[in-house]
């Protein structure tokens, strides 16, 4: 195996060796250990003359687990002793990625969703969040308010603008999940969850709730986001 004067380190599947190629190759990296197991024993690798040094290029798997592992590098010219630095990865997916839902303040909404952990580290899976309901025309509503205001004072126009802002307002919905397994999520691994989504009861008595209103929110959980747009539906 040649001797380098500098290591060879892969980060996020790049690196800058200490040595040149004389020209664009293809290489292959032998893998050991947990990534072995993880990818498989060889990659493939892309090695291009950059200057005096060779850039390298493979692709390493999102779910390979996180760590400093030894490799080597084989190339038309001789073998290497490379380090694959993989950062911890901590990511989770959740599908509908995005969802549509109808009711009355004060009910609640279940809906079924899957949780995919598409990090290199089990997680937890969250409980649920909160996200606060704007009215998705409350911005223009906003504006109107304003415009259309007797008011000549700047400030007194700015408050009529806050005014219809909080009257576009409905609350803070909370979004609960519950699932027949428990226990953490491994990389690479999907679960099944039933949301119920509580509608809360507006903030603001001169909000308006006729049926058809829409209201949208970003509900903000550990590792994910999910976006929940409500249609009120007609009082019973």
């Amino acid at each position: 195996m040649a001797e380098l004067k500098e290591s060879i380190t892969l980060r996020r599947g790049r690196a800058m060796a200490p040595f040149e190629v004389a020209e664009p190759q293809a290489g292959v990296l032998k893998l050991g250990g947990a990534l072995k197991t993880a990818m498989g024993a060889e990659l493939r690798a892309r090695l291009i003359p950059r200057k005096g040094l060779t850039r390298i290029a493979a692709r390493i798997d999102k779910t390979a687990p996180p760590g400093r592992h030894t490799a080597t590098l084989v190339t038309e010219d001789g073998e290497y002793p490379v380090t694959v630095d993989v950062p911890v990865r901590e990511k989770l997916r959740i599908s509908p990625g995005s969802i549509s839902i109808t009711g009355r303040p004060g009910t609640r909404v279940t809906a079924q969703f899957t949780l995919s952990n598409r990090g290199n580290v089990a997680l937890p899976v969250p409980n649920g969040g909160v996200g606060g309901l704007f009215a998705s025309d409350g911005v223009a509503g906003a504006f109107s308010a304003a415009y259309a205001s007797d008011a000549e004072a700047p400030l007194e126009v700015f408050g009529e603008f806050i005014q219809g802002l909080r009257r576009s307002y409905l609350g803070l919905m909370r979004l609960k999940f519950t699932s027949k397994d428990k226990g953490n999520l491994s990389p690479g691994q999907s679960r099944a969850l039933s949301g119920e989504f509580a509608i809360p009861a507006p903030l603001n008595d001169a909000t308006q709730l006729g049926a058809g209103r829409k209201f949208h929110t970003t509900i903000a959980m550990p590792h994910l986001r999910l976006v929940a747009r409500l249609t009120l539906s007609a009082p019973k």
